[in-house]
């Protein structure tokens, strides 16, 4: 998810306010039109709700959760459940992981295990960060959850597992057509990440939980890759790609999941968002374009440059050629004000509207 703030690309100033305009008004508007076309009953965030979440005081951390619950306002609250895992950038990962941000998280945002049980299947919302721990005090919600699905010995519903960090695959594993990036998903750790879950984890996780399907997040990418359970049964991951269009991918994603209780099926479809970027680049090339007219239609000569009739023109006495000069940049600045005019305005009135309503 990551919402831009100065941890993401290390912007201060009038640079930072600009890239949080932009960015959140994509995903302001986004969420809301896709809450009002899909209509879903349950949304699972699948984590890092802000770039430098575990870094910050508890005041700054406030503000920028205040932030985030108005980027994704539920807009049906009567109707519609919201479920927000948490990602290595809100309490770290492993042995690294933040006590303070774990406690002021669950606090504030809400328990970092979940078992939901929605059209006769089971949605696990499981805590690999805290899985991963050493520390006993660290895992013990989530190991307890892991061991308390084992214990099902026949599985009430067919489950459905979630997790921030993606599940461990050979390397070099391919990730399928709808990844943006020509790179599988890589095996990298640092400070507080890691692009994939260790081994062990991967499979104790899978033994015990036998899921359906997983869904991952943190890559920021979409990849769809297969897992074989012990059972010998495969079980398919996606990880979902991020819904910002500053996430270092092109075009943001998220996914939608349909689940039926009788007779049980479970459907999933991949959905992209309008390609930001290239949006910005049609604004640039249209004003690059409109330049071109209004100074074409100046070199023409005539007394209304664009709008004089063709009769009208030919009627005119010749005049004799001049160079372009300051008179016809300033025509070009006239005709460039008019559009200003109605463009400026309409811009800023869908930029209040996406704010207000």
């Amino acid at each position: 998810m990551d919402i831009v703030d100065h941890h993401s690309y290390g912007q201060t100033g009038l640079a930072l306010r600009l890239a949080e305009f932009f960015t959140d008004m994509y995903v302001r508007k986004s969420y809301m039109i896709l809450q009002q076309l899909q209509g879903p009953d349950h949304v699972v965030i699948l984590g890092d709700l802000m770039d430098g979440g575990r870094e910050w005081d508890d005041i700054q951390w406030l503000d920028e959760l205040r932030r985030f619950q108005t980027l994704f306002r539920n807009r049906d609250p009567r109707n519609r459940r919201v479920h927000i895992m948490a990602g290595n950038h809100d309490i770290g990962i492993g042995n690294t992981v933040v006590n303070a941000a774990l406690a002021r998280f669950r606090l504030h945002v809400g328990a970092t295990n979940q078992l939901l049980d929605v059209a006769g299947h089971r949605l696990v919302l499981l805590d690999t960060l805290t899985l991963e721990s050493d520390s006993a005090h660290v895992n013990a919600s989530s190991r307890a959850l892991v061991e308390r699905l084992r214990a099902e010995r026949e599985p009430r519903a067919p489950r459905v597992l979630f997790s921030h960090v993606p599940l461990r695959r050979p390397p070099h594993t391919d990730c399928g057509p709808l990844r943006q990036s020509l790179e599988p998903v890589p095996d990298r750790r640092g400070y507080q990440f890691r692009d994939q879950l260790q081994a062990n984890t991967t499979a104790y996780v899978l033994d015990a939980i036998m899921p359906q399907v997983v869904f991952s997040g943190d890559d920021h990418d979409t990849c769809t890759v297969a897992h074989t359970l012990s059972n010998g049964r495969s079980a398919v991951e996606h990880t979902i790609g991020a819904f910002g269009w500053a996430s270092g991918v092109p075009i943001a994603s998220y996914a939608l999941l349909a689940l039926q209780a009788d007779p049980l099926e479970l459907a999933l479809q991949h959905c992209f968002l309008p390609y930001q970027l290239g949006i910005y680049k049609c604004y640039a090339v249209a004003f690059v374009c409109s330049l071109l007219v209004a100074a074409a239609c100046c070199r023409r000569r005539s007394e209304d440059c664009c709008g004089a009739e063709p009769g009208l023109i030919a009627a005119l006495p010749p005049r004799k050629p001049q160079a372009a000069g300051p008179h016809c940049i300033k025509r070009v600045a006239l005709v460039m004000r008019d559009v200003a005019a109605v463009a400026v305005p309409t811009y800023i009135a869908c930029i209040l509207y996406f704010y207000i309503v």
